[in-house]
C-alpha cells in the first residue's frame, strides 16, 4: 500500500476513534453532570464556588500568564538557538541531543536541580548570601515557576524551530546582502515574517505544554503552587475533603483555555500562510 495522506488517515482512524472516545466521553459526562447540578441547585453548586471568591479565578489567571510568558521567553531563546545553529551546522547534532534532554527534563528532576542551585541552601543562594546579596529568585513563588517553565520550554522551542529555520531559502539572505541589508534587517523584514506562521503554532504548543504541567509546580511548591493543574489535583485528593465537582469544573476551564489558545493559533497561522493576515 503506497504511503500517502489518505492512506495515513485511513490507517490511523481506529486509534483516532479510540482516543476521541477516551477523551470526549469523560469530558462530556463531567460537563453534563456539573451543569446539571448547577441547574438543579442554582448558585449552590461548583459554579457558585468557582465565582464566590477570586481564589480559583486567580489560579486560572496565574496559569494563563505564566504559560503565555514562559512560551514567549522560550520562543525567543529557541529561535535564537535555531538561528545560531543555521550558521554553525556542525553543532546541530550535539545541540539537538542536549535540547531533547532539556525538553524532557521536567518534573521532580528539574525541581531537585533548581532547589540545589537556587533553594534556601542552594549553591547560588548561599554564594549570594555570603556576598551580602538577597536571593535571586523565590522558587516557591510564581517567579520560581516561571524559571522552571522556561527551563523546559526553551529547549522544546529550539527543537521545534530548527526545521523551519533551516528550510528558509539561503538565496533570500544572499539577495538581501546584495541589496545592502545586514543580518538584522534581513531577519526583521524577510526571515521573521516568513517564519511567523511557524512561530505562532509553536507558541500554541508551548502554551499548552506549560498550562498542563503538573509535576514541575507540584515538586517545587506542593499544593501551594497556585495554578490550575495543582488545584485540580488538590481538589481530587482533598487536603481536608475532596471536591470532585469543583475539580471537574476547573478541568473544564483548563480545557477551554487550551482549546481556545490552540484553536486561535492554528487559525491565525493558517491565515498567515494564505496571506490573509
Amino acid at each position: 500500500m503506497p504511503l500517502n495522506a489518505s492512506n495515513a488517515w485511513r490507517q490511523s482512524r481506529p486509534l483516532l476513534v479510540l482516543t476521541g472516545v477516551a477523551l470526549v466521553l469523560p469530558f462530556g459526562w463531567r460537563a453534563v453532570s456539573v451543569l446539571g447540578a448547577c441547574i438543579g441547585h442554582g448558585g449552590d453548586c461548583a459554579l457558585g464556588e468557582l465565582t464566590a471568591d477570586g481564589y480559583y479565578l486567580e489560579a486560572a489567571w496565574n496559569t494563563l500568564w505564566l504559560s503565555a510568558l514562559s512560551a514567549l521567553i522560550g520562543l525567543a531563546i529557541g529561535l535564537g538557538a535555531a538561528i545560531a545553529l543555521r550558521r554553525l551546522p556542525r553543532l546541530a547534532q550535539p545541540v539537538t541531543l542536549l535540547a531533547s534532554l532539556g525538553a524532557n527534563f521536567s518534573g521532580v528532576p528539574l525541581a531537585v536541580a533548581l532547589l540545589l542551585l537556587f533553594g534556601a541552601q542552594g549553591v547560588v543562594s548561599v554564594s549570594m548570601q555570603s556576598m551580602g546579596l538577597p536571593p535571586w529568585v523565590d522558587l516557591q513563588g510564581l517567579g520560581g515557576l516561571l524559571l522552571a517553565y522556561v527551563c523546559f520550554q526553551a529547549p522544546l522551542a529550539a527543537l521545534l524551530l530548527m526545521a523551519p529555520v533551516t528550510m528558509l531559502d539561503a538565496s533570500l539572505q544572499d539577495a538581501a546582502a546584495t541589496l545592502g541589508a545586514g543580518p538584522l534587517l534581513y531577519w526583521r523584514r524577510v526571515g521573521l515574517p516568513l517564519m511567523l506562521p511557524s512561530l505562532v503554532e509553536v507558541f500554541g504548543l508551548l502554551f499548552a505544554n506549560a498550562a498542563a504541567a503538573f509535576a514541575t509546580p507540584f515538586a517545587l511548591s506542593g499544593t501551594a503552587a497556585h495554578v490550575l493543574a495543582v488545584r485540580i489535583a488538590a481538589l481530587v485528593s482533598g487536603d481536608i475533603f475532596a471536591q470532585p465537582e469543583l475539580s471537574a469544573l476547573l478541568a473544564l476551564v483548563l480545557f477551554a483555555m487550551l482549546a481556545t489558545v490552540i484553536g486561535l493559533t492554528r487559525w491565525f497561522a493558517a491565515r498567515l500562510r494564505q496571506g490573509k493576515a
